[in-house]
């Protein structure tokens, strides 16, 4: 099999070995479980992989570019977030780009910003609270390259290379976290307070 990225050393197209496959759903054969061996020979980790039809649904660890299955995160923000991971690391770095917008978008969207234009939902968020003072700067700034995007008369996403692709990326991913992981992670800590009385 062969990852787009290992969990482990994060090597890019990794070749993988089986070491053990499962379906759990015999009659269906839906979902398959396997544990594979990364074969980068300075990891050689194993990984956990659930497939569909053969397509990966979930690897364990938690990849780079896959979001912890636990959190309650929309499949829209799931697969827009993967796939500007997946641009990165095609070396597709304006396309990872404006995926990174699009994720930024829905965040904001599922935040309660129902403006349709990302400049007026940055400006909401920010007004609101929703958006941390931190993140104001870089949200404006994907906006600005996203828009870009869509302008290629005035094409600045030629500037664009793997440097502020990643960044960018990594700023939507700690913008999930806040968001998402954060409050789950709270919420769990409250329940298992709870049951601990």
């Amino acid at each position: 099999m062969l990852l787009d990225k290992c969990p482990h050393c994060e090597t890019s197209h990794v070749q993988t070995s089986p070491r053990f496959e499962e379906s759990f759903d015999a009659e269906t054969n839906e979902l398959v479980w396997g544990v594979i061996r990364c074969q980068n020979p300075k990891c050689h980790r194993l990984i956990l992989v659930v497939t569909s039809k053969g397509i990966v649904q979930y690897i364990y660890p938690v990849g780079s570019f896959q979001l912890d299955p636990k959190v309650n995160i929309s499949q829209e923000i799931r697969d827009d977030f993967r796939e500007a991971g997946l641009c990165l690391s095609a070396g597709c770095y304006k396309a990872s780009m404006v995926m990174s917008r699009r994720v930024l978008q829905r965040c904001l969207k599922e935040q309660g910003a129902s403006q349709r234009q990302l400049v007026d939902a940055i400006d909401y968020v920010m007004k609101e609270g929703i958006l941390r003072k931190p993140f104001h700067k870089v949200a404006t700034e994907i906006r600005q390259y996203g828009n870009l995007g869509a302008h290629p008369d005035d094409d600045q996403l030629v500037n664009v290379n793997e440097k502020n692709a990643k960044q960018v990326l990594d700023f939507v991913r700690l913008l999930i976290h806040d968001f998402y992981e954060v409050p789950a992670a709270a919420e769990n800590l409250r329940q298992e307070r709870e049951g601990s009385k």
